[in-house]
């Protein structure tokens, strides 16, 4: 006899009336010939029908199906645990959306307990669901009787899957990207001020970076994202662009590690990262303990910026890509109505934060990479229109002009490296300086953009026009050293001196 669930309704007995979606089926018995004039003896509760006059008898049984009932109790407690899930996931949300908008607007007191707050409920999470995503991803509602779909092993099964359209209001990694952007935002506001940690928090920003790559790496890992008979989920672009940023800021870290071994004479090893006894004694371990097993994690001592920024340049593109656009965001990416969203301040962070480190990288030719890559960052903004507008124009222009001041100054240093060798005049006729100069020459077009945008504004800073005008005067010093023409050069040499003054004394000025 089969057993039934215990939360199941108990089915209803066998009518002979078949009411709605009547089952039929047929009985085969024998029976004697004079039995046959007598339909009472059949059992009670069937209704038959006699379709042989032969001793082999048939019987065609109707009756009902399984009634439709109510709600079970366990259904009713299931109903009752989504909704407490979709109610924690709502509440993680808002909290986030919070800590956000402080950390937007520079308010420290405010932003730092609602960060801690939000890694706080992550940490809860991650302690309860193997996969957080079952706190909005909601399964089709299916029987449980109901048999699997069957696998096809038709010739036609080779074919390519037609994927599913995706009605997910949220994308599978949606709470890994929230965790994730938290430890990076909390990451930075330490690195700023190592005082702001708490006693039991670490007080070093990479500690919350690296956390965070290892979240948006179990979020990339998901079974809803590795499934392949999933639905086709949205990208998710906020945690791809974050992704890039934090992978941004480890580069960051390296290199100036290795600006202060460099510089000290006894440098201190890299400090060993702190272990926890179990995953419910720090966020940081629960992170760990989700970690897919399979995943190269990234370390100080194993990863080199050149590396990571490499990394960083896919999920930037994945990002971009994916990212909404303002003409039409309706149609694309399910948005984030808490969160306010500005393309052009997501392209233009991701090309200043890019930039910020090619500076400092120490091979020119990397330097070169980098810069270049941040400037088509910029040029499309210039595409998209944001530069017709007063609040970009001067900004992208300045920035553009760093771009190639950065391409210009490290050609120029293989120049110099090569005029040691054979002298200058040979160098300044070759194809290096042709590029060199164009390059430089489109800094000077730049930043004198930028001048002109920065004198029609209100309110600009000295200090930045302090820095816009070095800028200026650079480009011009270092043009003017690949400058063949004499009268040229002694004209580019006379306008940085008028822009730079006195603070171009340390600069390179050939007689």
């Amino acid at each position: 006899m089969l057993s039934r669930p215990v939360c199941s309704p108990l089915p209803a007995t066998m009518r002979t009336k078949a009411r709605t979606r009547q089952r039929r089926g047929i009985w085969k018995g024998t029976c004697k010939r004079s039995s046959l004039a007598s339909s009472s003896r059949t059992s009670p509760g069937f209704a038959s029908d006699n379709t042989s006059d032969d001793e082999e008898c048939y019987y065609i049984i109707e009756y009902d199906p399984l009634p439709q009932a109510g709600p079970s109790s366990c259904e009713m407690d299931a109903n009752e645990e989504t909704d407490t899930k979709v109610e924690d996931w709502e509440d993680l949300k808002e909290l986030f959306g919070r800590a956000a908008e402080q950390y937007e607007n520079d308010n420290v007191a405010e932003a730092l307990p609602l960060l801690r707050g939000v890694i706080h409920e992550c940490h809860r999470l991650l302690l309860l669901y193997e996969d957080p995503s079952v706190l909005f991803v909601r399964n089709p509602n299916r029987s449980r009787s109901q048999s699997p779909d069957p696998i096809s092993i038709s010739p036609s099964s080779s074919l390519p899957r037609i994927p599913k359209k995706c009605k997910c209001k949220e994308s599978p990694t949606a709470f890994h990207a929230i965790l994730g952007t938290a430890l990076f935002l909390l990451g930075n506001y330490i690195a700023q001020d190592a005082s702001l940690a708490l006693p039991d928090e670490p007080n070093t920003g990479i500690t919350y970076w690296l956390a965070a790559l290892d979240v948006f790496e179990t979020g990339e890992n998901l079974p809803s994202r590795t499934n392949p008979r999933g639905c086709e989920a949205q990208e998710d672009w906020r945690m791809a662009i974050i992704w890039g940023r934090t992978l941004l800021a480890v580069a960051d870290e390296i290199l100036s590690l290795a600006s202060d071994r460099e510089r000290s004479t006894n440098p201190l090893p890299i400090p060993p990262e702190r272990k926890w006894h179990s995953a419910a004694a720090s966020p940081f371990a629960a992170i760990a303990m989700r970690r897919p097993p399979a995943s190269r994690r990234i370390t100080l001592t194993t990863a080199s910026p050149h590396d990571l920024l490499l990394l960083a340049m896919d999920q930037f593109a994945r990002g971009i890509f994916h990212m909404p656009h303002p003409a039409h965001a309706a149609d694309d990416a399910p948005m984030d109505t808490a969160r306010p969203f500005s393309r052009a301040t997501e392209l233009f962070t991701i090309a200043r934060e890019v930039l910020a480190l090619a500076e400092r990288l120490p091979d020119p030719a990397e330097r070169m990479r980098w810069a270049t890559w941040a400037d088509t960052v910029l040029q499309q903004m210039d595409m998209e229109g944001d530069t017709t507008r007063t609040e970009w124009r001067g900004l992208v222009s300045r920035a553009r002009g760093r771009c190639w001041l950065i391409v210009g100054t490290a050609e120029m240093e293989d120049i110099e490296a090569k005029a040691e060798e054979g002298g200058w005049d040979e160098v300044l006729n070759s194809e290096e300086a042709d590029e060199a100069r164009e390059g430089l020459a489109r800094a000077v077009e730049y930043f004198e953009r930028a001048t002109q945008s920065a004198k029609g504004e209100l309110g600009v800073d000295e200090g930045d026009d302090d820095e816009l005008r070095a800028f200026l005067a650079e480009a011009l010093v270092t043009l003017a050293n690949l400058t063949k023409d004499e009268d040229k050069r002694e004209e580019l040499y006379r306008r940085a001196q008028l822009l730079g003054g006195d603070e171009l004394e340390g600069m390179d000025l050939d007689d």
